[in-house]
């Protein structure tokens, strides 16, 4: 078996074994010199490492709430107005920046015109903060961490954790609060209200295996790195994107002034008017009346009746005239 399985090493790729695998097939199949070369050959290195202050969990989880809360302002009471941001409020956190850039983004995006001077705007938003930290929630079914005090014969001892299961959630939270004002009379135009948001992390151990790490910044169960999917622990609902992380295409035509478009309705005014001027011009003349007039209506004489409706009536035809023309000269006779 020993000489198989040495065999079946030596024809595959060496390159896909460690160094140890390497000396044990060489020891096993009687190959010293090559044991020996090996070991000779044999290294080690390092590569330096360092961590950052804050972790990337807890980095990623505040952004990830901040961002699910300052989605849910909605903007359109001061959309298509110059306005400015008051973060004065927020400067004492520690991620203020990064609040601050989600809410002009978020601005942009519902048509608001930022400007960077108070003077120059008619509204002022002003973002204020409550809370912006992390939480942590620990559960062990086992024996805790513990340590037995010394007594007579015996000295203390320290009982390292055994877990059967363990979870730990990291848990962020965000409240923010906007409201908008007019600049120059100072009366109030809009407020959000409380936006709270939350965003979690959480790790599993089971027998002493994981963690196996779920929650709204991963897509998927990662255990070591490595995403796997698992239906048992994949029990959580999963969220719906957030439209502020969500890509958006903005047209790049800028929006007109309220002066510009009363100056667009007047010039799209003219041409119509142009264009009425010049049917009425087209519109040919009405015909003038005639000159020739029917002759009046002769009057009944003594004696005689109007016809009746509905029976036929024969009526002498009118002599000609013609208004123009000189009166025909009564016939003489001889």
């Amino acid at each position: 078996m020993t000489f198989v399985y040495c065999e079946y090493l030596s024809v595959m790729n060496i390159g896909r074994f460690t160094p140890s695998e390497i000396v044990v097939t060489l020891f096993l199949s009687g190959k010293w010199w090559g044991c020996l070369v090996v070991c000779l050959l044999m290294g080690c290195g390092t590569a330096k490492m360092s961590n950052t202050s804050r972790t990337a969990t807890e980095q990623l989880l505040l952004s990830d709430a901040m961002d699910r809360a300052v989605s849910q302002a909605d903007f359109s009471a001061v959309a298509g107005k110059d306005i400015f941001i008051d973060s004065v409020a927020i400067e004492s956190f520690t991620d203020h920046k990064y609040l601050v850039s989600l809410v002009r983004q978020h601005a942009f995006a519902s048509g608001c015109r930022i400007k960077e001077k108070k003077e120059d705007a008619e509204y002022i938003v002003e973002l204020r903060a409550g809370a912006i930290g992390t939480d942590q929630h620990d559960t062990l079914i086992g024996v805790t961490e513990m340590t037995i005090p010394a007594f007579p014969g015996f000295d203390s001892t320290a009982v390292p954790e055994i877990a059967i299961a363990k979870r730990t959630i990291q848990k962020a939270v965000v409240k923010i609060g906007i409201f908008a004002y007019t600049a120059e009379s100072r009366r109030p135009v809009w407020q959000s209200g409380n936006l709270i948001a939350e965003s979690r992390a959480r790790n599993r151990w089971l027998f002493g295996m994981g963690p196996y790490q779920t929650g709204e910044i991963f897509t998927k169960t990662t255990i070591d790195g490595v995403q796997i999917d698992i239906p048992l622990v994949n029990l959580e609902e999963k969220h719906n994107s957030v439209p502020l992380g969500d890509q958006v295409f903005f047209s790049v035509s800028e929006e007109s002034s309220p002066e510009e478009k009363k100056e667009e309705q007047v010039t799209e005014k003219k041409p119509e008017e142009e264009k009425k001027v010049d049917q009425v011009a087209e519109k040919k003349p009405e015909k003038a009346p005639s000159d020739k007039t029917l002759p009046p209506v002769p009057a009944l004489e003594k004696g005689e009746t109007a016809p009746a409706i509905g029976k036929q009536a024969t009526l002498p035809p009118p002599a000609p005239y013609n208004a123009l023309s000189p009166p025909p000269l009564a016939e003489s006779k001889g």
